[in-house]
């Protein structure tokens, strides 16, 4: 019998939907989505139901902290009392800063979004290093950073369900985003419009008015003719154009290049479609774009993504009702850029002019970009070569670098090159098996976390509903912890850091806004009147205060500040090399590596999956239930996957998830090293020219070869999770 109903928010993935908690008692009963939350407006999926309980009561779970007393991966450790850990830690820290310097001391964490991003960063602020690693170079990056050079200020939003035309291009939200999906539903169940380009036949699809199977890697050539078709057909708003946008001639130019029969050859799309889907998204208003990962982990990412904005601010589809917003600025919240760019909590500028990849990468790395983090591959290269300076200390947290980045051989090394590497997890991963010290973290339902809700803006919380399982702490406090610990040393260099507890964190973070931590508590979200159009009183966040079809700050640096397409330069791999692989197709179940231990999750996929189509299987003698091995153009390792035939893949192209590994088996990569596709896949280069993103972790040649059965029995022994209670 549920005797209480505490509304939260879940922090299982990105997307962070209103929650509401059921407890008997102290007994946790079900957590359902909350239908009053003016984000997610009920939405909620599986993770969220499943994986906060999981997680806090896993029998893998370690709830204490370790040093590692054998080699690296050998799995042998010595339990250590927090105080042991930390004046370690301090002091294995202290000898890298004073023989290296702080900039030999880096951080990773897999996204800024929570507390965790703020606090590992400003930790290696207090120490003086710039150096942050996230993962946002494989999913999310190159849209933003198009979006904050083109006026956005930021990845902009969107308000799907009001939309009367939606085009959802590289993304399957009914995997990835519950909120979107739900949206896009209701949008088209009231008569909206739904265009799709993808190469994979998604669930949304399915659903679609039009489909685009678009070759991959070639989105930009039909953003490009989308473009040139709707300013020959002068099909554009062209009062907001006049009025807000700059560049418009420019980009004409460059759009006359792509005709709809110059991008059918480019794409595969035939040119009758590309100007169907152009006119359909331009005739009606309001319009909406989902842009997802698909496009992100390219050599033409940025371009590709700035290509796609183009087409929105053209139709006018800009912060109205029903189309992408701006990013909204909630008056007085503390979010993660306050603490990037406030001066207060900023590094002085010579040494933030050191961060790796800083001198390649500047709108990526430098102040005021969106990631104003480190180049990963280069931090990668740094830790193994020295160049451009020694990297011999990491702090890692919420984040399995070995099964989510790719050319894990590579990541490897580098990881057991360091003097000192620290992992703060609540589970051995195959990333903490090389550390030399294992930090316990809490879990969702044991922290405290607030957040700026994403599909309608609003302030939410993450309620803790119980205390830590044994000594675990929260990222926060891990952190403060830690400063206070090298603070004893003389080892701080800059006070940004001022908290002694997560509670005060959080209270610093809401100070300026109207409302405080214990009426969030009675509700879990506070609403904001956000608004539209912004740019009528304050203009776009560019130098000209308008849309920049071709951002001055790219001209600034040396760019092509105008969107264009790129031949991806795996078309040109060996001919043996003749299949096109997608990479980080999203299942349900899981959330990049985490969850593998969960036998809810495993019941729904229990294997790593690769997706071939029918006709091209019964070419290569693959069969349903086959185990292949595949192979890329890079020479890199190659990986083990379960063949799955379907025809939601075209001929040549096959699909696959990412971040797998069997926390139930022996060995420290726990057979990601195998099984898990990270290990074909190349880190760069190439890079995108703008952001740095791997140019081939989304899109790659390779082949398939049909495994041995004995050696695929041999290979998956010990990966027995049980599937039942």
């Amino acid at each position: 019998m549920v005797t209480r109903t505490i509304p939260s928010t879940c922090t299982e993935c990105t997307v962070q939907c209103g929650s509401l908690v059921h407890m008997e008692g102290d007994r946790l009963v079900k957590i359902t989505g909350n239908r009053s939350h003016p984000s997610s407006r009920g939405a909620f999926c599986v993770k969220g139901m499943n994986a906060p309980l999981a997680s806090r009561t896993n029998p893998n779970r370690i709830t204490y902290p370790m040093r590692r007393i054998g080699e690296r991966g050998q799995g042998k450790w010595r339990r250590l009392s927090w105080a042991e850990a930390l004046d370690q830690i301090a002091e294995r820290f202290g000898e890298i800063k004073v023989k290296h310097g702080a900039t030999a001391i880096a951080g990773a964490c897999a996204t800024f979004n929570y507390s965790r991003g703020t606090a590992v960063r400003l930790l290696m602020r207090s120490l003086g290093s710039p150096n942050l690693l996230i993962n946002q170079d494989m999913c999310h990056g190159a849209r933003a950073t198009a979006a904050l050079l083109s006026g956005f200020g930021g990845m902009p939003g969107n308000e799907l369900s009001k939309a009367t035309v939606i085009m959802v291009v590289g993304k399957s939200p009914s995997e990835s985003d519950i909120v979107e999906w739900t949206n896009i539903r209701a949008a088209k169940a009231q008569g909206a419009r739904l265009l799709v380009i993808d190469p994979r036949r998604t669930h949304v699809a399915r659903l679609a008015d039009r489909w685009l199977a678009v070759k991959p890697g070639t989105d930009a050539a039909l953003a490009l003719a989308m473009i040139h078709v709707i300013l020959t057909e002068d099909l554009h708003d062209r009062k907001f154009v006049e009025t807000w946008c700059t560049g418009t001639d420019e980009l004409r130019e460059r759009a006359r290049n792509y005709t709809p029969d110059v991008a059918a050859r480019i794409t595969t799309i035939p040119a009758e479609e590309i100007i169907e889907t152009a006119r359909s998204f331009a005739s009606t208003r309001p319009g909406s774009m989902v842009l997802g990962h698909g496009i992100d982990a390219q050599e033409n990412g940025v371009m590709t993504a700035l290509a796609f904005q183009s087409l929105l601010a053209l139709t006018g589809n800009v912060d109205r009702q029903g189309s992408n917003r701006f990013v909204k600025q909630v008056p007085g919240f503390r979010g993660h850029s306050y603490f990037c760019n406030e001066p207060r909590f900023r590094l002085p500028a010579a040494i933030e002019d050191k961060i790796i990849g800083g001198a390649r990468f500047p709108l990526w790395c430098g102040s005021g970009t969106y990631a104003q983090a480190a180049h990963n591959p280069s931090v990668l290269k740094a830790i193994r070569t020295g160049d451009p300076y020694p990297v011999r200390g990491m702090y890692v947290s919420g984040t399995n670098l070995v099964c989510t980045y790719p050319d894990q051989q590579s990541t490897v090394q580098a990881l057991s090159a360091l003097d000192t590497l620290v992992v703060a997890s609540d589970v051995m991963t195959p990333t903490a098996e090389l550390a030399d010290f294992f930090l316990p973290k809490t879990t969702a339902l044991e922290e405290e976390d607030l957040f700026i809700g994403r599909s309608e803006p609003c302030i939410t919380l993450a309620q803790q509903i119980f205390s830590p399982q044994g000594e675990a702490k929260t990222d926060v406090e891990i952190a403060i912890s830690l400063r206070e610990k090298l603070e004893e040393r003389g080892l701080i260099e800059f006070d940004v850091f001022p908290w002694s507890s997560h509670r005060e964190f959080n209270d610093y973070v809401l100070e300026d806004t109207k409302g405080s931590l214990d009426e969030l508590r009675q509700t879990g979200f506070r609403s904001i009147d956000y608004g539209y159009e912004d740019y009528k009183k304050s203009g776009f966040r560019t130098p000209s205060g308008k849309f920049e079809f071709g951002p001055g700050k790219l001209k600034s640096y040396g760019y092509d500040p105008l969107p264009d397409y790129k031949i991806p330069s795996f078309l040109g791999a060996a001919k043996q090399f003749d299949l096109v692989l997608l990479t980080g197709v999203r299942s349900m179940a899981y959330h990049h590596s985490r969850f593998r231990d969960h036998r809810w999750a495993r019941r729904i996929k229990n294997v790593p999956e690769i997706t071939i189509n029918p006709t091209t299987a019964a070419r290569l003698k693959i069969s349903k239930e086959d185990w292949v091995w595949v192979e890329t153009h890079n020479h890199l390792p190659r990986a083990l996957l379960k063949a799955k035939l379907s025809d939601t893949v075209a001929e040549n192209v096959v699909a696959t998830g990412m971040g797998w590994w069997y926390p139930e088996m022996a060995g420290s990569s726990h057979g990601s090293s195998v099984f898990n596709i990270g290990v074909a896949v190349s880190y760069g280069p190439p890079f995108d020219p703008i952001c740095g993103s791997p140019a081939e972790a989304r899109n790659t040649a390779c082949r398939l070869v049909p495994a041995d059965r004995g050696e695929v029995e041999a290979l998956l022994e010990g990966a027995e999770l049980p599937l039942t209670d």
